[in-house]
């Protein structure tokens, strides 16, 4: 007989029975977890160390520990508990977690390993192989396809709905995921390219822009340095090299202005070879600075526009190694100082700045070009120094331009058909000096309020000076203006451009908590809104910029913010998720 006490334990049983099956399966999925973990560590390990057999063994492990966590968690039951109230969203995410490693270490890492294995091979007796670039394509898009599909997974979890622990180390690994796929999407679209613009089906001249950030533009720093860089069967070579004092100054714009650039613009843009930096717009600065090159070196066309940073250099030679330039080792450490700061404090003669800028330039390319010391740090520091904005491409080839379009090293400017708002932040010296060397700024944009598929932002600029005031005042007249752009010495004035999402309005705009009178916007053609405010840094105190604006019609992602890339190595920027969610 059936009795009421008979089946309490029945049920007390099956609630046992449960718990403890949910156990085991959640035990089976962090032990999962934790052998794909160290296995990641183990295979970068042994990449930088160049151990083949050691690759193999993490890449088996890591795909051994991914499968135990997606087949823990695969299952009806587990299934069911994403459905439970308040612990659901953690099922989920741990499903999720075990199902895009799965994908990654699964489809991704083998291919990734292949890469790997090339990279060694793909600089040789100062020339690129493009055999071997060739040979990288096919597993360059394996593996950029699989870690882009975990990352897309991944990102279908909301970090917010969950618990403590969890919703740390699932926001870590969502942004460790992204960064990945990133990467690996950018080094699948060069390793595709990089055969044809490298002078493998025909030669290739392109304009090499060194931008100095301690005289900041919006799209890095000042033209200071340039070089054209020929490319011939994969041999990379400077040949003329200048500065930009080699192009005159003209009278009418090298080429036509637009009605929002005559507006929106500083006075004097397209006018020098160090204008066309004013503009956040890369492929239009490229345009520009082809026209100024085109008028001096008529017999040679460029096929592109190239730019780095002092700071992207300083990634790079993480790969190559030290470099000496005279009396001066460069490496990661001290590039930016070494080449930012110490010329404008020890040489006088602008002239034998100019020849050291030049020497440096050439013995870093002579290494970048030569046997790299570690392949593989040389790939990332690439990779980041893409995703900062530090290196900058614009084809003149249409259909490598379109390849790239999207991308963070092509520099192009957002559009009103982009599912997310996109603020953009231009910096440019108004002092005539290098002061900009001194300036700190961080900057974060907040979605506040989503109506009707439209996203209310919030935003906020910081800038300062790392510099006392006296000490500011002390240093050479070169490196502060000596006033003779109005400024008083040891300050510096910054002319500030916000650009709003396309398609979007500016509302309040605040300086230092007050609301700047008579601030006008002009709108771009691709539908941004922009303003330009004047900034004085005369000391360490914080300098606060803050605006209100709107998203265009439709753009319910999250925010996005580019910030123009300065002397600090990293991100000046941040934001918050989508209000629309």
């Amino acid at each position: 007989m059936i009795t009421r006490g008979r089946l309490t334990a029945f049920a007390a049983l099956l609630l046992l029975t449960a718990g403890l099956w949910t156990a085991w399966l959640a035990l089976q999925a962090y032990d999962g977890l934790r052998q794909a973990e160290a296995a990641a560590t183990d295979l970068r390990t042994s990449i930088d160390a160049g151990e083949r057999e050691a690759q193999q063994d993490a890449v088996g492990d890591l795909a051994e520990g991914a499968a135990q966590a997606r087949d823990a968690t695969d299952g009806w039951w587990w299934g069911a508990l994403t459905h439970l109230p308040w612990v659901g969203d953690d099922f989920e995410a741990v499903q999720v977690l075990g199902s895009s490693l799965d994908l990654a270490a699964g489809d991704g890492a083998e291919p990734l390993l292949a890469v790997s294995g090339e990279l060694d091979g793909v600089t040789a007796g100062g020339r690129l192989d493009l055999d071997v670039v060739r040979a990288l394509q096919a597993p360059m898009r394996a593996a950029a396809t699989s870690f882009q599909d975990a990352a897309d997974e991944a990102g279908s979890v909301d970090p917010d709905s969950l618990s403590g622990v969890l919703q740390r180390r699932f926001l870590d690994y969502q942004a460790q995921l992204t960064t990945v796929a990133d990467g690996l999407g950018a080094g699948s679209t060069a390793v595709d390219l990089l055969p044809a613009m490298a002078g493998g089906e025909g030669d290739r001249d392109y304009l090499l822009i060194f931008q100095n950030n301690a005289e900041i533009r919006a799209t890095g720093g000042l033209p200071g340095s340039w070089a054209r860089l020929s490319a011939r069967d994969g041999r990379l070579e400077l040949r003329e090299q200048g500065v930009w004092a080699d192009f005159p100054t003209l009278d009418a714009p090298v080429i036509p202005l637009t009605p929002a650039e005559q507006t929106s613009m500083p006075s004097g843009y397209g006018l020098t070879f160090q204008s066309p930096g004013y503009s956040r717009d890369f492929p239009r600065a490229a345009r520009m600075w082809d026209a100024f090159w085109s008028a001096k070196y008529p017999a040679t066309d460029l096929d592109g526009v190239l730019a780095l940073d002092p700071v992207a250099l300083s990634y790079l030679l993480d790969g190559t190694g030290p470099v000496q330039v005279g009396d001066t080792t460069l490496t990661s450490d001290n590039l930016v100082q070494e080449v930012l700061s110490e010329p404008y404090l020890t040489i006088e003669d602008p002239t034998a700045q100019d020849v050291f800028f030049q020497a440096t330039a050439r013995a870093i390319f002579q290494r970048l070009t030569g046997d790299l010391a570690s392949p593989t740090d040389f790939v990332g520091g690439l990779a980041r120094a893409g995703r900062e904005s530090r290196l900058l491409v614009a084809p003149f080839e249409d259909a490598e331009a379109a390849a790239l379009d999207g991308t963070t090293v092509a520099g192009q400017l957002p559009s009103e058909q982009d599912a997310f708002p996109t603020t953009g932040i231009g910096i440019n010296d108004a002092t005539a000096s290098k002061m900009s060397y001194y300036l700190r700024y961080d900057a974060t944009t907040t979605a506040t309020a989503c109506r009707a598929g439209v996203q209310e932002l919030a935003g906020s600029l910081v800038l300062r000076q790392d510099i006392a005031p006296a000490d500011a005042r002390s240093l050479p007249s070169y490196l502060t203006g000596g006033g003779s752009a109005g400024t008083e010495p040891g300050s510096q004035l910054l002319s500030v451009q916000v650009y709003g999402p396309a398609g979007g309005d500016f509302g309040a705009v605040q300086l230092d908590g007050e609301v700047v009178q008579g601030l006008t916007s002009s709108r771009l053609d691709n539908g941004q809104p922009v303003i330009r405010l004047a900034v004085l840094l005369d000391s360490r105190d914080d300098v606060r910029v803050t605006w209100s604006a709107s998203s265009g019609e439709g753009q319910v992602g999250d925010p996005r913010l580019e910030v123009t890339p300065g002397v600090v190595p990293g991100d000046q920027g941040s934001t918050s998720a989508s209000a629309c969610r």
